[in-house]
C-alpha cells in the first residue's frame, strides 16, 4: 500500500492548522502524486507502519520524512530567520531520531516488537511530518512555472512568520509525544538493558546536581598551600580543633590582617582534611570576582562540593533538588537548610566546611546572614565543623564574638613577635631566592617583611621575574630602602614604577579594564577588549611583565589578581590626583567601565555570536530549564563566554561609567532594549540564572539621566512581574509572560507587532503596572527627619520613637532591623536617594537618648548617628546592624557628624567642646580629640576634597583642621560676637561663609583661615542662614529681622540696596534655577522678587493673597512661581496662585479646594503640575495650565502634611506628616511608575 492510498484510511487527527489561507490547503490525491513524483521522494506507508510490529519502521519513516523536508527547504536558499530556526530545529530532531534508531538497531528482533498501544503517537508524528512536507512541496510546485526560474521564484514566496511558528509549535508537540512513546517502549520491553538503564539513571542523578549553579572562582588559580615546614604551629592548632569530636567549639575563626597568609593556611587545612576524607566542601570568597563576592551561589556551590567530596551524600542532594526544583529562588536560609543541612543529617561521621575570606563578601547583610546560618547549622548537626578565615570586620565580629561555641586565633599569622612567623618567612625567602641574593640580603628582606607573607612573596616574585629590565640588586636596594617595614603599598608602587615610561599609559588602561571587570577576563577576552577600545597593548605581555602581582590560570586562561591587597591598592589609585598625572599610577575606572559597556553591547549585537531567538535550541516549551538534562552543554556550546559576560554585566558597566559614555552608547542601548533583541537577552538570563542581577542592573541605570529611561523601567518591571515563569523556562518568556504584560507597556506594544500570532489576551489585562503603596508605616513617634541614600535605593527616617528606619525605595518594604540605640527623638538626617518607599526592615535601635545628628556614607553602605547619649554609632545600611560597639569618647551630646568624601572616616562634634575623628573600619579614634572650642560644637563638615574639616561653635569661633594629620590649621577664626549658627564651604572649597547671632556674616579664606574683608553688616537681628550662589559669586542671607540681603562674595559688599520691603516675617524663600533671582513670601501677604546680581527688587510686590504666604517655589524652567496662603475668603478657603516670574503678574485664577492651611508646595520636574500638602491630611495635585485639580485628593496621612516633593522623574510624590509616617505615592498615568 502506498502512502497516497493510506490517505483515505486515515482518521482525522487534531493539531495545528498549517495555514490560514486556501493556498496551503491539502491538494487532491492526484495532485499530490504529481508533487511527490516531481521531487522523487519515497515515503514509508503509514498503514504499513500501523500493521507492522517492528519499532524501526516508524523511526525510519520519521527520519526519511524529516530529511525530505530539510532538502526542500535548504534547496530554496532562503535565509529568513524563521526558516533558519525551523531548519535547525528539524536537524536537531532528526539527529535525535537517528541516534535512537542506531540504538534500537542493536536490539535483537524479538526486543523490537511493538504493539498497537504504542503505535498511535508514532503515526501521529509521521502524519504531521507528511503534512508539513506537503506544504513546502506545494510552495515549490506553485512557483515552478515562474519565468524567474524555480529557485528564484521560490525565494519570493512569503510564508507568514505565524505559519512557520505553527510548524515549530506543532513539531515540538508531536516530537515530544513521539519520544515519550519511545521512552515508554524502552522501559517496558527492553529487559536486557537493565544495566544500561542504571547507568542512564546515574547520569540523570548527576545532571540534577549539575543544575545547581557553581561559583566560577577557583581558589587554586590564586592561592597555594603552605610551603613545607612552615606554619606548623598554626596548622597543628587547627588540626587539634578539627580532631576533637568532644569539643563544644564547632567553629574555628582564623582572624588576621590582609596579606598575613590566611588563604594559604586555609588551602593547607582543606588539603589535609580532603586526604582524611573529612572535607565536606570549601568556598573561597574573592572581592575581584562578582560570583565569589556574594552568597548567591554559596549554597549551590557547597552542595556540589559535598557531592564531590562525599559521594554517599549525592543521592540525598539529588533528592533535595528533585523535590525542590526552584530552590535557588528561595531565601538563603532555606537553600542552606535544603541543600546542606538536610543531606548532612544523613551522615554520622565528621564533616568540615572551609570558608575563606568572608570579609570579601561585599554585602554586610549577606555576611551576617551567612554567619547566622552557619552558627545555627552547627547547633543542629553535631558532627559539623566550620573553619572560617577573615580580616577583622565589624559585621563578622558582631556575629561571632558573642558565640561561646567558637575557637578564635587572631593576629597570630603576622605577629613579628612570634618567632615561628619570622622563621616561616625566612624559609620561604631562602627557598625562593636561593642563588639570587646572598644570605645577608635575604635576612634583611625577611626583616623588612615584618611578618607579612604577601610582602615577602611579592618581593620574591619581583626579584625572580624573567621579564625584569632592572637588576636584582637594584630591585633589592629599592625594597630595603622602604621606610615602613611590611608596607605592601610601597612594594606595589615599585612594581609599577619599573614599567617603561612609554608603556605606562597602556599599562594603566589595561589595569583599569581588569579592575573594572566584574569577573576575571581571559587573555583572549582582554585582547579583544583592548582591540575594541583602541588600546595598543597585549594581555599576555601584561601578565608576563607584571607576574609578581598578576597570574594566568593555565587551565582557564583567566587573569587573576594575586591578592586582594592589590585590588584595594588599585582602587585607591582610581582617585584622580591633582594636577598632571601622566606619569602617576592613576587608574581611570570610570572610563574603563565605559569601554567595557561598549564592548558588551557590541557582543550582544554581533550577528554571529550575539543575541538570537532560541539560542540554546530548546525543542519544546513543555520542559522547564531545569528539566533539560544537557542544558549546561548547550550553554557552553551556544552561548560564548563573552556573550554570557555581556548579558550579565552590561547594565552595571553602563551605570558605573561617566555621562559622556552613556550619551555615546545611547543608540546601542536603545537597540538592545527593543523587541525582539531584549527578549533574546532575557532568554540568556533565564537559562544562565542572571535574571535577579539584571533587574538590579537596570535599576542602577535609571539613576542616570533620562535616556531610554522609560524603556529601561518597562523592561525591569516586566522582569520583576514575570520573574517566576521567566526564570523557570526560556520559552515561557514568549508564551506566559509577554501576552500578559499591561496594555500600555512598551513591551506589550512592541511584542504585539513582532509576534502577531502569539497568545492574545482580550480581557483582564491591566493598563499599567501597579503602583507603590501610599504609606510607609512603622515609626511609633513623630517623623522628624528623612533622607535619601546617594545611590537612590533607600530612604532613611528618624523619629521621636528613638529609632532610625531604612526603607527600600523600589518596593516599599522595610530593610533590616531598626537602627536602635537612641533613647530620645531623632531630629536630623542626611540627604540620601530613593526609588520605592518601604521601610527597610525594623527601626534601628541602640542609642539611649535623642538622636540629633545623622549622615550617610558616600557609597550609601553605612550610616553614622550622634545622640544626646554621648555616643556615635555606625550602622550597616543594608542590614540595619550596628557595626561594632558604640563609639565612645564624647562626654556630652553629639551635635554634629559627617563622613569624609571617601567614606573611610567620620567626624563628630559635641557639647563637650570636642571634635573626634573615627576610623569607619575599626571604629577606633584617629588621633586625639580635636580640642579648642569653648562651648558646644554646632556644626562640622569636610571640605569638598576631604582634606580639611571646618567646625563652628557657640563659643563664637570657627576652626579649620587638617583632616589627615588631625591638627588645627592656624588659629581659630575669630570675629563673631555671638554663637555661630551656620558655616558652609564655597562650591570650589576656597572660602567659608559663616553667620552668627551677632547679626553679621563673615567670609574666610579656607586655606589660611584669614577673614576676607570686613564683616558683612546690615541685618538688624541674628542671621539664621547663609548660602552661596551656584557660581560662588554671591551670598544670600536671611535674618530674623524679616529681611534678605545680597552680597558680593569677593568684595563682601552689599549688592544694591538692602533687599527690604516685607512688612512682616519672611516665611519662605526660593532661588530661581539659574541663580539670578530670589522670591520671598511673607506674613505681609505679598511675594517679592529680588535681582540676585544687583540686589534690587524685581518689579512690584506680587499682591493677591489675603493672608500670610506660607510656601513658594520656582518652576523648573524659572518662568513661573507658585505660592500658597491661608487666605480668609469667608469659609477659610486656602488657595494657591501661579505667577509669571518675568512680569510678576498672576496667571489664571486662584486654585481653590483647600479647606485648611497649605504647609508645603512643589512643582513637578516638567513644570506641568503642582503638589500641595495641607493640614487636612490630604495631598492634592493641580494642573498648572488649567488651574484644575488633577484627580481626587490623595489620602493616607492621618495628620497634617508638612513636606512634599516630586521624585526626579515626576512619577512619585514623597510626603512627611505629623502622623509619624513618610509616604511614597505613585502618580497614576506617569511614566516610570513602580
Amino acid at each position: 500500500m502506498s502512502a497516497r492510498k493510506s490517505d483515505k484510511a486515515r482518521k482525522p487527527h487534531t493539531g495545528i492548522s498549517l495555514s490560514g489561507s486556501s493556498s496551503f490547503a491539502r491538494g487532491s490525491p492526484s495532485r499530490r502524486e504529481k508533487l511527490y513524483d516531481t521531487t522523487n521522494i519515497g515515503l514509508d506507508v503509514v498503514a504499513n507502519i500501523a500493521e507492522g510490529s517492528d519499532i524501526l519502521a516508524p523511526l525510519k519513516a520519521a527520519c526519511r520524512t524529516t530529511k525530505s523536508i530539510l532538502e526542500v527547504i535548504q534547496a530554496t536558499e532562503n535565509n529568513r530567520e524563521e526558516w533558519n530556526n525551523l531548519t535547525e530545529r528539524l536537524k536537531g530532531y532528526m539527529s535525535a531520531l537517528e541516534e535512537q534508531l542506531s540504538v534500537f538497531e542493536t536490539y535483537p528482533p524479538e526486543h523490537r516488537a511493538v504493539d498497537k498501544a504504542f503505535i498511535s503517537p508514532l503515526i501521529g508524528y509521521i502524519e504531521f511530518l507528511e503534512d508539513m512536507h506537503d506544504v513546502v512541496v506545494n510552495m515549490k510546485q506553485k512557483r515552478s512555472h515562474s519565468k524567474l526560474g524555480f529557485l528564484k521564484a521560490f525565494t519570493k514566496v512569503k510564508l507568514d512568520a505565524g505559519e512557520i511558528l505553527k510548524f515549530s509549535q506543532g513539531i515540538d508537540d508531536r516530537h515530544k509525544q513521539f519520544m515519550g512513546a519511545l521512552s515508554l517502549f524502552t522501559a517496558l520491553h527492553v529487559q536486557d538493558i537493565e544495566r544500561d538503564a542504571k547507568a542512564i539513571l546515574k547520569k540523570l542523578d548527576e545532571s540534577a546536581i549539575l543544575q545547581l549553579p557553581l561559583a566560577s572562582f577557583v581558589a587554586s588559580s590564586v592561592h597555594t598551600t603552605c610551603l613545607e615546614g612552615t606554619r606548623q604551629a598554626v596548622l597543628q592548632t587547627i588540626s587539634h580543633w578539627a580532631e576533637d569530636d568532644v569539643s563544644d567549639k564547632p567553629i574555628f575563626w582564623l582572624c588576621d590582617i590582609a596579606g598575613s597568609g590566611k588563604s594559604t593556611v586555609a588551602m593547607s587545612a582543606a588539603a589535609l582534611w580532603k586526604a582524611e576524607k573529612t572535607l565536606g566542601g570549601q568556598f573561597f570568597f574573592s572581592m575581584s570576582n562578582s560570583e565569589a563576592s556574594s552568597t548567591e551561589k554559596f549554597c549551590s556551590t557547597m552542595a556540589r562540593e559535598l557531592a564531590h567530596h562525599m559521594p554517599d551524600l549525592a543521592p540525598h542532594i539529588v533528592e533535595a533538588v528533585t523535590q525542590n526544583p526552584a530552590i535557588m529562588r528561595s531565601s538563603f536560609e532555606e537553600q542552606f537548610r535544603t541543600l546542606i543541612t538536610g543531606p548532612l543529617r544523613q551522615r554520622q561521621q565528621r564533616v568540615i566546611l572551609t570558608i575563606d575570606a568572608i570579609d570579601e563578601c561585599r554585602s554586610g547583610s549577606q555576611r551576617k546572614e551567612l554567619l547566622d546560618t552557619l552558627a545555627t547549622a552547627t547547633q543542629e548537626i553535631a558532627n559539623l565543623k566550620i573553619f572560617i578565615t577573615s580580616r577583622p570586620d565589624p559585621v563578622i565580629e558582631a556575629v561571632l564574638q558573642p558565640l561561646s561555641k567558637k575557637a578564635k586565633l587572631q593576629d597570630r599569622l603576622h605577629d613579628a613577635n612570634q618567632p615561628d612567623n619570622i622563621n616561616d618567612i625566612a624559609v620561604f625567602v631562602t627557598q625562593s631566592l636561593d642563588g639570587v641574593l646572598s644570605h645577608e640580603k635575604m635576612q634583611r628582606l625577611v626583616a623588612k617583611a615584618n611578618g607579612l607573607f604577601i610582602w615577602a612573596s611579592t618581593a620574591c616574585r619581583m626579584l625572580t621575574s624573567k621579564t625584569n629590565l632592572s637588576s636584582s640588586d637594584h630591585i633589592y636596594d629599592r625594597l630595603v630602602s622602604m621606610n615602613q617595614p611590611g608596607a605592601i603599598d610601597d612594594v606595589y608602587d615599585l612594581v609599577f614604577e619599573r614599567t617603561e615610561p612609554e608603556q605606562y599609559a597602556v599599562m594603566r588602561a589595561m589595569l583599569a579594564l581588569l579592575l573594572a571587570a566584574f569577573e576575571p577576563l581571559t587573555v583572549h577576552d582582554l585582547d579583544d577588549l583592548l582591540k575594541h577600545s583602541g588600546v595598543h597593548g597585549s594581555a599576555d605581555a601584561l601578565v608576563r611583565n607584571l607576574g609578581s602581582v598578576l597570574a594566568e590560570d593555565p587551565a582557564t586562561n583567566l587573569i587573576q589578581f594575586r591578592h586582594p591587597t592589590l585590588v584595594e591598592y588599585l582602587r585607591r589609585r582610581s582617585i584622580a590626583p591633582k594636577g598632571d598625572h601622566t606619569n602617576k599610577l592613576y587608574i581611570d575606572v570610570a572610563n574603563a567601565h565605559g569601554q567595557i559597556a561598549s564592548w558588551c553591547l557590541k557582543r550582544l549585537k554581533s550577528r554571529n555570536e550575539g543575541l538570537r531567538f532560541n539560542i540554546c535550541r530548546i525543542e519544546s516549551s513543555f520542559y522547564l530549564n531545569r528539566q533539560i538534562s544537557d542544558l549546561e552543554r548547550r550553554i557552553s556550546e551556544f552561548i560564548p563566554r563573552k556573550l554570557r559576560y555581556a548579558s550579565f554585566h552590561w547594565p552595571f558597566h553602563l551605570s558605573e561609567t561617566i555621562d559622556t559614555w552613556r550619551r555615546t552608547l545611547k543608540n546601542e542601548v536603545q537597540h538592545v532594549t527593543k523587541v525582539p533583541h531584549v527578549l533574546c537577552w532575557i532568554e540568556i538570563l533565564s537559562i544562565t540564572g542572571g535574571v535577579p542581577r539584571a533587574i538590579a542592573g537596570l535599576r542602577a541605570i535609571t539613576r542616570y539621566g533620562e535616556d531610554n529611561r522609560d524603556r529601561i523601567d518597562d523592561i525591569r518591571r516586566f522582569m520583576m512581574t514575570f520573574s517566576v515563569p521567566i526564570q523557570d523556562s526560556a520559552p515561557h518568556i514568549y508564551i506566559s509572560a509577554l501576552p500578559f504584560t499591561p496594555r500600555e507597556s512598551i513591551m506589550h506594544r512592541e511584542g504585539l507587532k513582532k509576534y502577531a500570532n502569539r497568545l492574545n489576551v482580550t480581557l483582564g489585562l491591566e493598563g499599567l503596572y501597579p503602583g507603590l503603596p501610599r504609606t510607609l508605616q512603622g515609626h511609633e513617634g513623630q517623623v522628624n527627619a528623612v533622607a535619601i541614600s546617594p545611590d537612590g535605593w533607600r530612604i532613611v527616617s528618624g523619629s521621636s520613637d528613638k529609632t532610625i528606619r531604612l526603607w527600600d525605595a523600589d518596593t516599599g518594604q522595610p530593610w533590616g532591623e531598626p537602627l536602635q540605640g537612641h533613647t530620645y527623638l531623632i531630629n536630623t538626617l542626611a540627604t540620601v536617594g530613593c526609588e520605592s518607599g518601604q521601610p527597610l526592615g525594623e527601626p534601628l535601635h541602640g542609642h539611649e537618648d535623642a538622636v540629633i545628628s545623622i549622615a550617610f556614607s558616600p557609597d550609601s553602605s553605612q550610616i553614622v548617628s550622634g545622640s544626646h547619649d554621648s555616643t556615635v554609632r555606625l550602622w550597616d545600611a543594608d542590614t540595619g546592624t550596628q557595626l561594632g560597639p558604640p563609639l565612645r569618647g564624647h562626654k556630652g551630646s553629639v551635635s554634629a557628624v559627617a563622613f569624609s568624601p571617601d567614606g573611610l572616616r567620620v567626624i563628630s562634634g559635641s557639647s563637650d567642646k570636642m571634635i573626634r575623628l573615627w576610623d569607619t573600619k575599626t571604629g577606633q579614634t584617629l588621633e586625639d580629640p580635636f580640642e579648642g572650642h569653648g562651648l558646644l560644637v554646632s556644626a562640622v563638615a569636610f571640605s569638598p576634597d576631604g582634606s580639611r574639616i571646618v567646625s563652628s561653635s557657640y563659643d563664637r569661633t570657627i576652626r579649620l583642621w587638617d583632616a589627615d594629620a588631625g591638627h588645627p590649621l592656624g588659629e581659630p577664626l575669630r570675629g563673631h560676637e555671638g554663637a555661630v549658627n551656620a558655616v558652609v564651604f564655597s562650591p570650589d572649597g576656597t572660602r567659608i561663609v559663616s553667620c552668627s547671632s551677632d547679626n553679621t556674616i563673615r567670609i574666610w579664606d579656607a586655606d589660611t583661615g584669614e577673614q576676607l574683608g570686613e564683616p558683612l553688616r546690615g541685618h538688624d537681628s541674628l542671621v539664621k542662614a547663609v548660602a552661596f550662589s551656584p557660581d560662588g559669586m554671591r551670598i544670600v542671607s536671611g535674618s530674623k529681622d524679616k529681611t534678605i540681603r545680597l552680597w558680593n562674595s569677593n568684595s563682601g559688599q552689599p549688592l544694591g540696596e538692602q533687599a527690604q520691603g516685607h512688612e512682616s516675617s519672611v516665611n519662605a524663600i526660593a532661588v530661581s534655577p539659574d541663580g539670578s533671582r530670589i522670591a520671598s513670601g511673607s506674613g505681609d501677604k505679598t511675594i517679592r522678587m529680588w535681582d540676585l546680581r544687583l540686589g534690587r527688587p524685581w518689579g512690584k510686590p506680587l499682591s493677591g493673597h489675603e493672608d500670610s504666604v506660607n510656601a513658594i517655589a520656582f518652576s523648573p524652567d524659572g518662568s513661573r512661581i507658585v505660592s500658597s496662603s491661608g487666605d480668609q475668603l469667608g469659609s477659610w478657603d486656602y488657595t494657591i496662585r501661579v505667577w509669571n516670574a518675568e512680569t510678576c503678574q498672576p496667571l489664571g485664577e486662584l486654585f481653590r479646594g483647600q479647606k485648611e492651611a497649605i504647609n508645603a508646595i512643589a512643582f513637578s520636574p516638567d513644570g506641568s503640575r503642582i503638589v500641595a500638602g495641607a493640614s487636612d491630611t490630604m495631598i492634592r495635585l493641580w494642573n498648572v495650565d488649567t488651574g484644575l485639580m488633577v484627580g481626587e485628593p490623595l489620602p493616607g496621612h492621618e495628620d497634617s502634611v508638612k513636606a512634599v516633593a516630586f521624585s526626579p522623574d515626576g512619577s512619585r510624590i514623597i510626603s512627611g506628616s505629623e502622623d509619624k509616617t513618610i509616604r511614597l505615592t505613585a502618580i497614576p498615568g506617569t511614566r516610570g511608575v513602580d
